[in-house]
């Protein structure tokens, strides 16, 4: 995940935004509690929706929230919820990820970021080590999608369909790990696969004119044949991209809307109806941005 999932607060009201920032605070807080200061900083707004969505659907009443202050920040006044096992599987699923992205990283980086990144691996392996230990099914999962998804760009796959799976199926898989009830199951698989194609594709659009000049693996690349003479996207490309974005989350929605939903819906629904459009809105302001300041 990569941090597009989020909610639009302008739509939220400020006791469901503070709720939402309770719960962020609360991730924050079990990362350095059962990790270490440091990994409060793989902190995303995805693993928060997370944790979130897996109390919406699973939960039977809100949290309490208590008053507290900031370890960042002592004169900042935070509100907090009790640990609990969804924010510690939610911080097990930010170590893994993390570390999972810092191999890529360190993969596909020139050889100065590499010496960096190789500095911090041993620490990030040693948190990994433990939440693996803890939670292995979050492992299994992403490293089996993660070997698709190299093999896939490895290939140079023209297919957008199939370079979205791997992380589309790692996202449903993960929130539907520990879901018994079959038709509960089923619409939080569908609604999860769909939120992991729809941050795929935005992140591959996000990275587009970027990959393009770094001659990076993206498959809009191969897909449009964008290279040569015809390296540049058009409007009518852009437009199909931003199609393909919004059915994803249309359907996700389609989903999410079946579910059977006991607490913190509000702000669940915010995310998925509002967030993800938003989010959308503001990358594509910043293309066109780039694109007048390329002018």
């Amino acid at each position: 995940m990569f941090g597009y999932v989020k909610p639009c607060k302008a739509e939220l009201k400020i006791k469901e935004y503070e709720t939402y920032k309770a719960v962020y605070c609360s991730l924050c807080r079990t990362l350095g509690k059962e990790y270490g200061v440091l990994t409060r900083f793989f902190l995303t707004y995805d693993a928060v929706f997370f944790a979130l969505f897996l109390k919406c659907v699973s939960q039977s009443a809100p949290d309490c929230a208590h008053s507290g202050v900031c370890r960042f920040n002592p004169l900042k006044k935070c509100n907090y919820i009790d640990e609990d096992e969804i924010l510690k599987k939610a911080a097990a699923l930010t170590v893994i990820m993390f570390y999972y992205k810092l191999r890529d990283n360190i993969g596909d980086s020139p050889f100065y970021k590499k010496i960096a990144l190789y500095l911090i691996y041993p620490y990030i392996k040693s948190k990994f080590k433990k939440a693996k230990s803890l939670y292995p099914q979050y492992n299994d999962i992403i490293k089996e999608q993660t070997d698709r998804q190299a093999v896939i760009e490895r290939d140079k796959s023209d297919s957008v369909d199939l370079a979205c799976d791997p992380s589309a199926k790692a996202l449903s898989a993960i929130f539907t790990a520990d879901m018994t009830d079959s038709p509960q199951k089923e619409l939080s698989a569908r609604t999860a696969y769909c939120i992991g194609r729809w941050v795929y594709l935005m992140d591959a659009f996000d990275d587009l004119k970027k990959d393009i000049s770094s001659s990076g693996y993206n498959p809009f690349i191969y897909y449009y044949g964008l290279s040569g003479k015809n390296a540049e996207v058009t409007e009518n490309q852009e437009k199909e991209i931003i199609s393909r974005i919004r059915i994803s989350a249309n359907e996700a929605a389609a989903a999410f809307e079946k579910l059977n939903k006991n607490c913190y819906n509000s702000i669940v629904e915010n995310i998925v109806f509002d967030g993800l459009e938003n989010e959308l809105n503001i990358l594509i302001d910043k293309i066109k941005r780039g694109d007048k300041n390329g002018e």
